[in-house]
């Protein structure tokens, strides 16, 4: 460090004329600030200060000569300092200003004010920016001039910490995290080493590492830097590997064949950091072991901890694994190792009867083998077997007799002996017992046993099997309507027709027991609906039009060839009359004609067919009229027209002069004068025959007449 020169006249306190001592230089250091981050910054301030009414020589003059200075100023601002500041840190800010005399200065940070040219700035806590307000006043001419600076706050880092596991697992990736306060945001830096030599390096807030095999510990360092100040901490951990390799079973008698009702010592060995604990599995059992505690970390060293497990071997496997895991304490890894034990069984079930076993037939099981007599127990299934009249033991218990044999009788059997150890099981005997045919059945596929009856259309195809229980096996046999028609189990069956009703039968014979036995259905074979009809009872079909009087019963039959039968519905006038195949018809009026129709449903076929007629019920007449001119003229043709309300429809009778005429409409010609002529017209219903009349006086005119 060293001093500022007040200028190029005046070098020392020596040459400063008289007048104007208050004007001299004053030396001042300014101070050093130190970043935490070790980067080293030296700030010299030089400040200069005038007496307010001090002279001073322009560069152009002689020493001696010297003229009134102007004032001037402030302009030419300026703050001095960074640009981003850190909370807790000190910084240090200069504000200048060209004036004449010297300005005084002032600072506005928020609601703190202070004076000088100098302002020093630690923050005690974060805010969003920071605003720095220099105030310059010239001391003459009271004019202020004002510059500000807006600073960015961070934060930290501080409170730095890795989080992870305990300790290292090998083989697998080991997660650590390093978090810090930081504002606005951190950066990380990672490196790891195993006694002081570097193993790796990587960024980011995780850290995923896999320790090498051959370190038994690694130092991990996290370096966290603000993204802004670039101010930075770090701190470390040391995390030790947990090791779990090498496994393997050793037998004690140096052999992997073992003997039932013998005890055996195998030891598991593993190279395991810190500990392990071990769990045995064997004949479906587990054993576990006490933990084993070696010391930790043992370099150069590869601690070999045992765990022995003696097993006794009471089942009948030919082969069994036996297993061993170790599970490290720490790490909670697991590593296994299986060896398959070869077991000799001295005992075991043999037949003590020739052939085979057929129900029916008395047969015995025989226990070999070395053994007490009284100790021997019979397990069927591994159950114990209940002794009764059927099945009966010899006196020593080795010979087990069933007289006769039963299809439950089919099973495991085994001979139980009591040893030193305990209770042996023998080699267990599979006996199967030959039966059948028995519960012989008719399965459809995909739907279950047949009953009574199978509907089955004509044409289709039904998937069908015959099952039966039988050992070893059954022959099958199919008839249908008494004809051969399958040996095989399964048939893809479509009946014939005809006949639409007939017995469909399969047969199981046993060769061993030379017995059959069979399971028989009816094969239905629907029909129809065809020819559906109207029937009217006693007089037989009904055609297209069936007459019937309003009030009057009509019974009718709706017949259909259905097998084996179909459900009968009435429809008259397009609602439902009926669901019964015979009804007693009574017509209802209006209207006076209407469809009535009978359908014929098969809900096996699921089709269905109709016959319907028109029912037509007579009606009237009624308001019979007649229609034409009132008087007619001699001489002169008249026509005139009978009508009348009447259904299905009516003939006409005139009655004119006393003499009948037939239609609807009669033409009178008078050909002589009478004062009126009378006439009438009979309406008669074409189905009925009720008849209604109307009669008429005409009214006669002639106009040549002189009345003399």
């Amino acid at each position: 460090m060293g001093t500022a020169s007040c200028g190029r006249r005046y070098k020392d306190r020596a040459g400063v004329p008289p007048g104007i001592t208050d004007g001299l230089c004053h030396r001042r250091f300014c101070g050093i600030m130190i970043r935490p981050t070790a980067r080293l910054f030296l700030i010299c301030l030089a400040v200069f200060s005038f007496h307010p009414k001090g002279i001073f020589a322009s560069e152009g003059e002689q020493d001696g000569a010297v003229k009134d200075i102007v004032p001037s100023g402030p302009y030419s601002m300026a703050i001095k300092g960074v640009n981003t500041v850190t909370v807790g840190v000190p910084y240090a800010f200069t504000c200048s200003a060209k004036c004449t005399p010297a300005c005084t200065f002032s600072w506005r940070n928020g609601n703190r004010t202070s004076t000088g040219a100098e302002l020093t700035l630690q923050l005690k806590a974060r805010s969003p920016l920071e605003i720095l307000v220099c105030v310059a006043v010239n001391p003459d001419t009271r004019k202020s001039a004002t510059v500000s600076k807006t600073l960015g706050v961070t934060v930290g880092p501080s409170n730095i910490m890795i989080n992870g596991p305990s300790m290292l697992t090998l083989r697998v990736e080991n997660n650590f995290t390093c978090t810090a306060d930081c504002y606005p945001s951190c950066t990380y830096l990672w490196k790891w080493m195993w006694e002081g030599q570097p193993l790796g390096n990587s960024r980011g807030a995780t850290l995923s590492i896999i320790p090498p095999e051959t370190v038994n510990q690694e130092t991990l360092i996290c370096e966290a830097m603000d993204t802004v100040s670039h101010l930075f901490i770090s701190t470390s951990l040391r995390r030790y590997v947990a090791r779990l390799l090498g496994i393997y079973i050793v037998s004690q008698s140096g052999q992997w064949s073992v003997t039932v009702g013998q005890t055996f010592l195998f030891t598991c060995f593993v190279e395991c950091t810190p500990s392990c604990t071990y769990m045995w599995t064997f004949e479906g059992k587990t054993y576990e072991n006490d933990q084993v505690h070696v010391p930790v970390f043992h370099k150069g060293e590869k601690p070999m901890i045992k765990e022995e497990q003696k097993i006794t071997v009471t089942q009948d496997h030919r082969t069994e694994p036996l297993t061993c895991q170790a599970k490290n304490t720490v790490s909670g890894a697991t590593i296994s190792v299986t060896q398959i034990l070869t077991i000799n069984n001295p005992y075991s079930v043999r037949p003590a009867t020739q052939g085979v076993p057929m129900a029916g037939q008395t047969y015995s099981l025989q226990c070999i083998g070395s053994q007490n007599p009284a100790s021997i127990t019979w397990l069927q299934n591994s159950l114990p077997l209940p002794v009764s009249d059927r099945l009966v033991l010899s006196q020593d218990n080795t010979l087990l007799t069933f007289s006769p044999l039963m299809e439950s009788d089919t099973g495991t059997y085994q001979c139980v002996i009591n040893v030193d150890i305990g209770d042996v099981k023998s080699l267990g005997y599979r006996m199967q017992v030959n039966f059948g045919p028995s519960k012989v059945q008719i399965v459809e596929v995909n739907k279950g046993a047949v009953g009574k009856e199978l509907t089955a259309l004509a044409g289709s195809i039904t998937a069908l099997q015959c099952v039966a229980d039988c050992y070893p096996g059954c022959s099958i046999s199919w008839f249908y309507n008494g004809k051969m028609l399958s040996t095989n189990a399964s048939i893809s069956f479509t009946p014939v027709t005809p006949p639409n009703q007939a017995v469909l039968r399969c047969v199981a014979y046993d060769p061993l027991t030379m017995k059959n036995s069979s399971a028989g259905t009816t094969v239905i074979v629907p029909f129809g609906p065809f020819k559906v009809e109207i029937i009217e009872a006693q007089k037989g079909p009904v055609g297209k039009e069936l007459t019937a009087l309003a009030g009057s019963i009509t019974a009718l039959q709706c017949v259909a060839d259905c097998y084996p039968a179909c459900s009968i519905s009435w429809f008259y006038n397009g609602k439902m009359l009926s669901r019964n195949a015979s009804i007693s018809f009574t017509p209802v009026t209006p209207p006076n004609q209407a469809v009535l129709r009978c359908v014929a449903y098969d809900p096996l076929t699921m089709k269905n067919s109709s016959a319907e007629t028109t029912v037509i019920v007579p009606y009237g007449p009624v308001d019979v009229t007649i229609s034409g001119s009132p008087s007619i003229e001699v001489g002169v043709k008249a026509s005139f027209t009978c009508s009348a309300t009447c259904s299905p429809a009516c003939t006409y009778t005139w009655t004119v002069y006393g003499s009948p005429v037939k239609g609807s409409s009669i033409d009178i010609t008078v050909s002589r004068y009478v004062a009126t002529e009378s006439i009438s017209c009979q309406a008669q219903n074409t189905l009925s025959g009720k008849t209604a009349t109307v009669n008429d006086t005409l009214t006669v005119s002639e106009p040549h007449w002189c009345g003399c």
